[in-house]
């Protein structure tokens, strides 16, 4: 099971494999703090996968 990081709010379609992507921690007016799921939670959530992040 991997884990990925997702930012907290409404302005969320992406997961992340790294939690410094700038995508993940931009837009500070609109950044609410990330969560932690498994990546098949992120995807039965609708959520893609960055493609900023490195793997």
């Amino acid at each position: 099971m991997n884990t990925v990081h997702v930012r907290i709010g409404d302005h969320r379609t992406k997961y992340h494999t790294d939690a410094d992507c700038p995508s993940l921690n931009g837009k500070q007016d609109t950044y609410m703090g990330q969560d932690s799921m498994s990546e098949d939670q992120a995807k039965e959530q609708g959520l893609t996968a960055c493609q900023r992040c490195k793997r």
